[in-house]
Parts: structure tokens; C-alpha cells; sequence
């Protein structure tokens, strides 16, 4: 082909377009800009010095027309045409040579362009699209452009040298065979009169199995089949259908596609439709996965406050009655968050909507209202069935329990009320209120006792791994309460001083055993692990109503008296009276009574350890008045 051009000179400005030619490349231009969705798209013809508007899409929001000339300098297509390459500008806007340039003015920011090439190589012109906003084209875009730029190049080559015609007819089908997009042609009845390679792959068809028989023996899903006739004749009517549906796939894989349609005429001059076809089966499935995340907690599976709100405020307006709600909530997460971790906390949550899954009705919908509390929606019940389920309910959380890795369980507790809108002129938010109150009501009696339980547990946990055992907190207890009546203290404090000794340690349950009752020396590490145990403790404290009061003595009972302790490093008077009670008949117990780490010693050496270390670890004038009193 470059031997017959080098032998034939030809004018490329007096080769004139056919109009027919013309419209072909505005039919281009319109599903460009339906695939693009960018502001215009334009076919321009370059005559030095001047760039004309050759064809533009045919949507009001273009704002070149036909004909108009521009002087090429200061135009994006300038670079493309002395370039001869593309040319993709993300946002004019943050370029300073584009400043001035008339796109600029009328706000055309973002532009993507490929040069128009005669068969000769040299240049005809430009096809582009400009937008009114920053976007990076995705390549789909670009492959699409690219096919247009080809087929006008296409179109020029036939009219240069018109003896190409088959050849060109290899190449076109050769471009549209490799398009990245799937392309059919139907009649006007559905049938598939062409496929391409791409399409083979979207639908799960071979291409003789879609040639000859009609859309709805293949690619149409039964269910939408009127669905599709209907849009048969739109498109024949003239209308350009851009949609996403869902097609049936020979593979029996349920498929979505994303479809371009428009009206043709066929080479037998009766219409027909092209359809350029997308598979987005992931994108509708990955839209499928956050709609359903948007509606559920992620942990539990069930559905979530926001969900369920809307439910309910869809019954207020329905007037739907009798309607009932059921509040519950799980009685001791927050301390098996701070005493076990949160991993234990998830189980317990789990556990406890596994329950309720189990205890209601398949048209009941259960939802997480908050961190521990859960919310059942039941349509179209009376109150003596409601009391049924709840019965159900409390019954399995009475059998079910949460086991540790310790070997310890604990049984699951948890609070429940309910009301039920009798009447139209209800409202349902008011009947959650109710429920909420009787499920409070219930908390307070419930709530004190699983704390209970689990302390117990902590207790026992405790005493199973480590040397932390009963009779060392009565030890304990017992010197404490003869110190404290030595230097006048009252019986409330002394109360509070006996329940301090009992649970000064508790904090030691989440440090592993073997840290525990190590008898070699401790890492760095095993030491600061163990340096947690006072705010571990002060935590599980403070989740409890009973034991709160002693949670600020048990994460101070190892601060020392010249500011050397841990965990907050308080000093002397800073450090709670109780606090410096217990930190010296734990170290007297501790060193008279036989450890896995060291031998015990004799109580006359205990206590002349206690003087040396008064003024430094121990609070002097305590330290004074225990030795005092293990002397008299």
C-alpha cells in the first residue's frame, strides 16, 4: 500500500467527505458520548493554519458547532496534531499553558484527543471529548475512541484508495472482533445476525450456538423477556437505550450487563439494533455487598439500627398493627471486654444472636441496636405470644455458656421487656420505649448477678493458675484489719480494706500462667506484663456498681512511698491510704509464705526487711506501726 501512495500524488484538501460518510461518523460521535458520558465529543479537520469543526455530538450541551474555525495555536489539538499522538489532560486548570486557551474560558478542563490520520500518514485531524470537571479517563474510554479513531481513519483509507474495499472490510471486522466490549447485531425480530469474540465470552455462548436463533432462546432471561420486547421497539423506534440487566448465561451463571443500543440498517436495507454489550456482574455484586453491609452489623450478621429504624418508621406510617418489639440487652460485655478481651466479647455477642435467630420466626427481624443491646421486630403478634418467645429466648441463654481457654465457662445473661402496638393510632418508637423500660427494670436485677459470676469466676480462675490462692487474701485481710484498728480506722474503711485484699490481684487473671509461676527470673517483657495488672484490675472494678469504690486502691496497691512504683508512679500521701495498707501485708504474706520462685523466710526477717525498706517502698509510719504490731 505505501508503494501505490508513493506513486500517486493526491491533494488531500480537495478529497471531499460524502454526507452519508459524514452521519456515519455523527452516529460514532453519539455513542462515544454515551459511553463517555463527557460534556461533547468532536470530529475536527485540520487545514493549516485552522481547525474546523467537522462533526459534533448532537447533545445540547455542546457548545461548537458545525463549521466553526479556530486558529490551531492555544487549542488542546494543537499538540495532538503536531504530536501526532494522544493527548489526555486530567484538569486544564492546574496546567499554566492552558490558562488562556479558549477551553479554559468556557470551562472545558478535561480532555482526551487522538489524532485522525489520512492513509498517507499525515494528519486530517482530531477526535476528542472535552468535560467540565477533573476525571482521569479509564481505559475503556480510551479503547473506545481509539476504535473510532480507527474506523474514520478507516473510512478515509476507502476513500482514497477505493480498490481496499475488501481489505478494509477484513479490517473493520477485525477491530470489531478484538473489541473489548461485546458486539451483537440482531433484526428487528431479535435475531442475531453477528457476534464478536468478546461477546462469546460475556454471554457463555459459542457463536454458533447465538447465529440464527433469537435473543430470547439465548441471552434474555425468561422472567424478562416482555421486558425486552419492550425495548426491541423503542430502540426501532428510534430511542437509544443505555441499561443494566441481568442475562442469562450459557454457562448457568447469573451474569448483569451493561447494554448500549441503538437502530441500524442492515446491508439488506431493512433496520436492525447494535448492541455493545459490558459485562458488570462484579460491579453489581460488589454494589449487591455494600447494600448489604449498609443494612447489617458486620459482626453478628444481623441487621443493624439504622435498618431496622426505617422499618419501624415504615409500620408507623402503614398503620400495620398489632406489632410488637423486644428489647434485650447482654447483661457483663464490657467486663469480659476488660477482663478477657474483646475477642471474648465478639463470642459473647455471637452467642447471644445465635440465640435469638433460633428463638423467633422467620418474618421476625432481629437487629443490633447498640454495643450490647438487641432489637426484634415481630409483625402481626399478641402479647401472650411474645411472652412465648421471650420464655424461648431466656430459656437457651440459660443453657448456653461461654467457655475460655482456661477451662472456665460462664453462663450467658442477659435482660429483656417488650410492648405491642394494639392500636392505629400508636406509635411504634413509643412502644420501643416501653420495652426498653421493662428491659431496664429487668437489667437492674439481672445485671448485679452475672458481675457477681463472673468476678467468682475471675476468683477461681486466679487461684487455679497462680499461688494467688483464698488463704492468701484472708492472710491478707486479717493483718490489714489489725493495722487498720491499730491506727484508728473506721469499720467502713476496715469493710473496704477486707474486700481490697480479697480482689487486690484480680487483674492477674489475663496474664499467662506460665509468667505466673516462673520460677527463673522475668524477661523485660514478662516483667512489664506483669506491671499491668493493677489497671487491668481497676478496669473489671469499675465496670462493677459493687466494686467500683476499691478499683482506684487496687491500681494504686504497688506504687511505692518514693515515687518508684507502678503503674502511675504516685508518692508518699499521693498514693490512697488503703493502697499503702495492702502494699505492706502483701509483701509480709508474700515473704513469709513459700512461693514457686523463692523459699519463704522467717517473720523476724520479714519484718526487718519491711524497716529497711520504710521511707522507700513502704509508707514510714506504717511500716512503723505494723512492725509494732507483729511484735507485741
Amino acid at each position: 500500500m505505501e508503494d501505490i501512495l508513493d506513486q500517486i500524488e493526491i491533494r488531500l484538501e480537495n478529497i471531499k467527505i460524502s454526507e452519508t460518510v459524514v452521519e456515519q461518523w455523527q452516529q460514532l460521535l453519539d455513542l462515544l458520548l454515551d459511553f463517555s458520558e463527557a460534556q461533547d465529543a468532536l470530529i475536527n479537520y485540520y487545514q493549516a493554519p485552522y481547525l474546523r469543526i467537522e462533526k459534533g455530538s448532537s447533545n445540547r450541551e455542546n457548545i461548537f458547532s458545525e463549521g466553526e474555525k479556530f486558529k490551531v495555536k492555544g487549542l488542546y489539538c494543537n499538540d495532538v496534531i503536531k504530536q501526532k499522538s494522544a493527548l489526555e489532560i486530567n484538569n486544564a486548570a492546574e496546567i499554566k499553558k492552558w490558562q488562556n486557551s479558549i477551553y479554559m474560558k468556557n470551562g472545558l478542563i478535561a480532555y482526551l484527543g487522538y489524532p485522525i490520520l489520512w492513509p498517507t500518514g499525515e494528519i486530517y485531524g482530531t477526535v476528542c471529548i472535552h468535560d467540565k470537571k477533573e476525571r482521569k479517563f479509564n481505559s475503556l474510554v480510551k479503547k473506545q475512541i481509539k476504535f473510532i479513531k480507527n474506523l474514520i481513519e478507516s473510512d478515509l483509507e476507502i476513500i482514497y484508495q477505493s480498490h481496499l474495499n475488501n481489505n478494509l472490510r477484513q479490517y473493520y471486522a477485525e477491530l470489531i472482533e478484538n473489541l473489548p466490549v461485546g458486539v451483537m447485531i440482531e433484526d428487528q425480530n431479535g435475531r442475531i445476525l453477528k457476534v464478536n469474540k468478546t461477546m462469546e465470552k460475556i454471554s457463555g455462548y459459542a457463536r454458533e450456538e447465538l447465529i440464527k436463533r433469537t435473543v430470547f432462546e439465548t441471552v434474555v432471561p425468561d422472567n424478562q423477556e416482555q421486558v425486552a420486547r419492550k425495548n426491541i421497539e423503542k430502540i426501532l423506534n428510534g430511542e437509544l437505550m443505555i441499561h443494566e440487566l441481568p442475562s442469562a448465561s450459557g454457562s448457568g451463571e447469573e451474569r448483569f450487563i451493561r447494554l448500549q443500543e441503538r437502530k441500524i440498517t442492515l446491508p439488506n436495507n431493512e433496520v436492525g439494533i447494535i448492541s455493545i454489550q459490558s459485562d458488570i456482574t462484579d460491579k453489581i455484586k460488589s454494589e449487591e455487598k455494600i447494600k448489604y453491609a449498609s443494612y447489617h452489623d458486620s459482626l453478628t450478621d444481623l441487621y443493624n439500627r439504622s435498618y431496622l429504624e426505617n422499618k419501624i418508621q415504615n409500620l408507623n406510617q402503614e398503620n400495620r398493627f398489632p406489632v410488637a418489639l423486644i428489647m434485650a440487652d447482654l447483661n457483663g460485655l464490657k467486663l469480659v471486654n476488660d477482663t478477657y478481651g474483646h475477642n471474648e466479647g465478639d463470642k459473647l455477642l455471637k452467642k447471644m444472636a445465635a440465640i435469638l435467630k433460633d428463638s423467633c420466626r422467620d418474618s421476625d427481624l432481629i437487629a443490633r441496636w447498640g454495643g450490647d443491646e438487641f432489637v426484634i421486630l415481630l409483625p402481626e403478634i399478641d402479647s401472650e405470644a411474645v411472652k412465648k418467645i421471650i420464655e424461648r429466648i431466656n430459656k437457651k441463654i440459660a443453657d448456653t455458656f461461654l467457655e475460655f481457654e482456661d477451662g472456665s465457662r460462664l453462663p450467658l445473661s442477659a435482660a429483656l421487656g417488650f410492648g405491642v402496638k394494639k392500636h392505629y393510632f400508636e406509635d411504634v418508637f413509643e412502644i420501643l420505649d416501653e420495652a426498653e423500660s421493662k428491659m431496664y427494670k429487668n437489667k437492674l436485677t439481672e445485671s448485679r448477678s452475672i458481675k457477681s459470676n463472673i468476678l467468682n469466676t475471675l476468683l477461681k480462675t486466679l487461684s487455679e493458675k497462680s499461688q494467688e490462692t483464698s488463704s492468701h487474701s484472708e492472710r491478707m485481710a486479717e493483718l490489714a484489719v489489725k493495722l487498720a484498728e491499730k491506727i484508728g480506722l473506721s469499720q467502713a474503711e476496715i469493710n473496704k480494706l477486707t474486700l481490697i485484699a480479697k480482689l487486690h490481684d484480680i487483674g492477674k487473671t489475663v496474664i499467662p500462667e506460665k509468667i505466673l509461676n516462673k520460677e527463673d527470673k522475668l524477661t523485660e517483657a514478662e516483667w512489664k506484663e506483669i506491671q499491668t495488672h493493677p489497671a487491668v484490675g481497676h478496669r473489671v472494678l469499675n465496670a462493677t456498681e459493687e466494686f467500683s469504690h476499691i478499683s482506684e486502691e487496687v491500681l494504686s496497691h504497688h506504687e511505692r512511698w518514693d515515687g518508684s512504683g507502678y503503674p502511675r508512679g504516685l508518692k508518699e500521701e499521693e498514693i490512697p491510704l488503703l493502697a499503702r495498707i495492702i502494699a505492706i501485708v502483701d509483701a509480709y504474706d508474700v515473704m513469709t509464705e513459700e512461693q514457686v520462685y523463692k523459699e519463704a523466710i522467717s517473720k523476724a526477717e520479714a519484718l526487718k526487711e519491711i524497716e529497711a525498706e520504710a521511707g522507700s517502698q513502704f509508707d514510714p509510719k506504717l511500716a512503723q506501726d505494723f512492725i509494732e504490731l507483729m511484735t507485741e
